[in-house]
């Protein structure tokens, strides 16, 4: 017999998560709810349904990922075994994103509850968790910007809190605004009542077959088809010629300015053999992971941002790229990424 469904259920706001939890074991009383809270003292895992409680543990956590990924198949088994439940709920804490844990579950839906009154800020700014006390350990230097984009990404479901709360003009940005950062995200508005509750969980949307990879392909490929309405749009920037590092890391600034998710790669001039994976989320950029070249050598860019200038960025980024003399002469400037990538040292010419 086929297990019950699983949806996981994520998302930056504890309090409305737990909000739409009590909704959800309320209206199906076929459903469990296994919802993971950081308490004082540990990690508390509670299972609850229409009828109350059924079992509450607190469990030690220096990361709470990791602890989440040891407990998750006890907490099932010990839910599944009970043979009295016909859907299953995995309400993670704030910090932690479905893909973290959720890789080795059968998983029907994945489902992000989103804040619409705070979406712009938290996807905009730099702060960090652990400004907020959101950190899953002591070693997560994450932005509030990564993780609610992360928890976006990684969804089929985006429960879409509070947005009959806000005006019409911002309620539109937001609905655009989450179709470019999560187009292969169903939104659901939730509402007064429990409107909309019903419709994202145990929805089948979840497709085992496709790899996180392949998730990433289909996106970037959905998100170019988005339209720029109201103020939301996405650019995709390509160039056959290698950048300047020196001029790529003055321009950063400018760069990130009104963009609030990029990703892509890029080729540095003065690293001709390797492709860098290039990430940014609000204000952080990750730039890494170097493999060495499978095709052409090139830079690629997808960047999404509310009130993006596209020909600014385009303008940007073309000046960024080195022109023929520098091809010639070689890679002669400082390089500003040497810390955190280490030194290149090949000579770029071809």
């Amino acid at each position: 017999m086929r297990p019950a469904p699983l949806t996981l259920l994520a998302g930056p706001s504890t309090s409305l998560r737990d909000d739409l939890v009590r909704c959800l074991v309320l209206r199906r009383p076929g459903l469990v709810a296994i919802v993971y809270s950081v308490e004082p003292g540990g990690l508390q895992r509670r299972v609850l349904d229409c009828s109350g409680e059924h079992d509450r543990e607190l469990l030690q956590a220096c990361c709470l990922s990791c602890a989440v990924r040891e407990d998750v198949g006890h907490a099932l088994a010990l839910v599944r075994g009970a043979g009295r439940w016909r859907e299953v709920v995995l309400a993670l804490p704030a910090s932690v994103s479905p893909s973290d844990v959720g890789a080795a579950l059968d998983v029907d839906t994945v489902t992000t509850v989103v804040d619409a009154r705070l979406l712009l800020a938290h996807v905009s700014g730099d702060d960090l968790l652990a400004e907020r006390g959101l950190a899953s350990a002591d070693s997560d230097r994450r932005s509030t910007a990564e993780l609610v984009v992360r928890q976006l990404e990684d969804a089929d479901v985006l429960a879409v809190a509070d947005l009959h709360r806000l005006d019409t003009g911002t309620a539109r940005t937001v609905e655009d605004l989450l179709a470019h950062l999560a187009p292969l995200a169903l939104q659901v508005p939730l509402g007064p009542g429990g409107t909309g509750c019903d419709d994202v969980v145990s929805t089948g949307r979840r497709d085992a077959d496709v790899s996180v990879a392949q998730r990433e392909q289909l996106a970037a490929l959905a998100v170019e088809l988005c339209a720029p309405v109201c103020d939301v749009a996405t650019l995709r920037w390509d160039s056959d010629r290698p950048l300047h590092s020196g001029r790529l890391a003055a321009a950063l600034p400018q760069l990130l300015d009104g963009v609030v998710r990029s990703r892509g790669h890029v080729w540095l001039a003065d690293r001709p053999d390797h492709r860098l994976r290039w990430e940014s989320a609000g204000g952080s950029l990750s730039l890494g992971d170097p493999l060495r070249w499978s095709g052409p050598p090139g830079c690629c860019l997808v960047l999404t941002g509310v009130g993006l200038d596209a020909g600014r960025v385009r303008a940007v980024l073309d000046g960024c790229l080195c022109d023929d003399v520098e091809l010639t002469a070689g890679a002669s400037w400082e390089d500003p990424f040497a810390d955190a990538l280490g030194t290149g040292s090949e000579d770029i010419a071809r």
